[in-house]
């Protein structure tokens, strides 16, 4: 019923919809963009100090993952009755014994609630750095939802390594908060 609403909408909004290679539906807005500014605006220091922050962590995520990524692979290959290091998070889909099974609902609210925090904290750094943020909005990837925020890849390629870094930690280190929270 979710996605047949969703496929509805797409069909009577289909002219808004910018549609790339043919599986990636973008519907553009600037839903947000004004408050990303402010939050830029009002909060510069503590959000500097949290974007570097931000950065030493996903480093140090990434190491781990990658770590965590090569011991899982190990143990599937050469413990026999191992079990798995990595399990998609979906509706109706047993992850382990101890957590219960996810309904598609609280699946849809989640992933919601992810993606928008991890979107607009793009967008503020980008914002806190000067950079043009052409649009924000959400996606399909095929039935996959998604949302996006577009900065302006022209500024963002001419700013420092530690700009970018900025902007592009800002996102998971947001999420990593908002698991923490």
């Amino acid at each position: 019923v979710f996605y047949i609403f969703l496929l509805i909408i797409f069909k009577v909004y289909r002219h808004k919809f910018e549609i790339q290679g043919k599986i990636f539906a973008l519907y553009k807005t600037k839903l947000g963009l004004n408050l990303m500014d402010k939050i830029a605006k009002k909060f510069p220091s503590l959000l500097y100090v949290l974007g570097y922050f931000g950065i030493v962590i996903g480093f140090i995520g990434m190491i781990l993952t990658f770590g965590l990524v090569v011991w899982g692979t190990y143990k599937q290959l050469f413990i026999p009755g191992a079990e798995a290091a990595l399990t998609p998070v979906l509706p109706g889909i047993q992850i382990s014994e101890q957590l219960p099974v996810l309904s598609f609902w609280h699946w849809i609210i989640a992933i919601l609630i992810v993606a928008v925090v991890h979107e607009f904290s793009h967008g503020i750094y980008a914002r806190l750095r000067n950079i043009k943020i052409k649009s924000s909005g959400w996606a399909f990837l095929g039935p996959i939802l998604a949302a996006f925020v577009e900065p302006d890849e022209k500024q963002m390629s001419k700013r420092p390594a530690r700009d970018q870094l900025l902007v592009l930690s800002a996102g998971p280190f947001s999420n990593i908060l908002l698991g923490i929270f």
